[in-house]
């Protein structure tokens, strides 16, 4: 005798129906992300040539073609030179779908990441001379004159 409500193979049918249409639909769902926010770069290393102050910062784990400079501050004082660079992502993240999402989350993918950097210009009110460049924390970075050619430039300020 068969249950209430029709036989088993029927019943076998529509969840193997439900299940032909659902897993698709469910695999095929693809995250969106929204735009990353600005965040503060670290600066490392300036090279100054007269009033130009070139600072190299570093990103987070993106590569250097996918950042930007969003902002550049910089405030000057008779000591000093305070910088802050706001840095931003611009390249979009690569959209996932439901299924590989839940893959990364059980079997997290193994990434190195290595900083990425971009050059930004600024230019001071006047020659930076004698004073001193400190990032947004304080941390005083360390100045090289611009002498001809970057590789030039980077031997100088190695010494």
């Amino acid at each position: 005798m068969t249950e209430a409500g029709g036989p088993p193979s029927l019943w076998r049918l529509c969840f193997v129906l439900v299940l032909a249409v659902a897993m698709p639909l469910v695999l095929s769902v693809r995250e969106s992300w929204p735009p990353e926010p600005p965040y503060a770069g670290g600066v490392h290393r300036a090279s100054v040539d007269g009033r130009a102050l070139v600072l190299e910062v570093s990103g987070r784990g993106s590569s250097s073609a996918c950042l930007t400079a969003d902002r550049v501050e910089a405030a000057e004082t008779g000591t000093s030179v305070r910088v802050r660079v706001m840095l931003r992502d611009v390249c979009r993240k690569r959209e996932r779908t439901l299924l590989e999402k839940w893959r990364e989350e059980l079997w997290p993918p193994v990434t190195i990441r290595v900083g990425a950097g971009v050059e930004v210009t600024v230019m001071l009110d006047r020659p930076l001379g004698r004073r001193k460049v400190v990032d947004e924390r304080g941390h005083e970075v360390r100045v090289c004159p611009i002498v001809g050619s970057r590789w030039r430039t980077l031997g100088q300020c190695m010494r």
